[in-house]
């Protein structure tokens, strides 16, 4: 079954942090197996939560952005402190919205792509064969 703090920071990882499975198994290697990873990951459906977490934190930077645009006009027109810290607080709360983009999991996707049959790749698989 897995040590439940384990399993909770491997959440964590994937959901929160959007990291990809395999950089998870690198830094909890030790602590439980690529095998229970995935296991994990498919029973407590990891990847839709991940989605639904993406999902919220882009309608949250949106609903930002409107709030923003609406704060700038009115500090234009009203030259208050009171508008003018409203648009520097927007500003800190968009700057400090966490957005998941999962660099590493699309980077790992796009090495697994390149490393197809390349010229590289095939003189290299020959050579692993003896068949030069």
């Amino acid at each position: 079954m897995g040590d439940p703090a384990v399993r909770e920071k491997a959440k964590q990882l994937f959901i929160d942090n959007g990291l990809s499975m395999a950089t998870i198994v690198k830094m909890l290697e030790g602590d439980v197996s690529r095998k229970t990873l995935y296991n994990w990951r498919d029973e407590d459906n990891w990847n839709e939560l991940r989605r639904a977490k993406v999902e919220r934190t882009a309608k949250l930077r949106e609903r930002l952005e409107r709030l923003l645009e609406n704060a700038i006009t009115d500090a234009e027109t009203n030259l208050n402190p009171r508008s003018i810290f409203a648009v520097g607080k927007l500003v800190a709360a968009l700057r400090s919205s966490v957005y998941v983009d999962f660099t590493d999991e699309k980077n790992e996707k796009e090495a697994n792509l390149k490393k197809g049959f390349s010229k590289d790749n095939l003189e290299l698989l020959e050579k692993e064969l003896d068949v030069l």
